[in-house]
């Protein structure tokens, strides 16, 4: 009786392993690189900081703070006048203003 020899491939050989590893540990690299997850944190909490300063009058020497004058005029007869106090934070992403009576 002769025995016949199965000619299929039931298992990856050491090589297909070795690549399919390093390509793997590629795309996962590539991915963790490109992400740019821990610069969103940072601009989040100076958000929070600036909203938070805000909301609580609170401002330190990054802070701009101008008097300016306002004109009002009502129904083309009246005109009055409102002193109002300009506060402003910029920096080379993030410009706000915010107006106080």
């Amino acid at each position: 009786m002769k025995k016949l020899a199965k000619s299929e491939k039931n298992s990856f050989t050491l090589l297909e392993t070795i690549i399919s590893i390093l390509l793997l540990s590629i795309i996962i690299s590539g991915f963790s690189n490109i992400s740019s997850y821990d610069n969103f944190d940072e601009e989040y909490i100076l958000l929070n900081k600036i909203e938070n300063s805000f909301t609580l009058s609170s401002y330190d020497s990054t802070y701009i703070k101008n008097n300016q004058k306002l004109t009002l005029k009502i129904n083309d007869i009246e005109e009055k006048d409102i002193n109002i106090k300009k506060i402003e934070y910029s920096n080379e992403k993030i410009r706000l203003f915010k107006y106080e009576l």
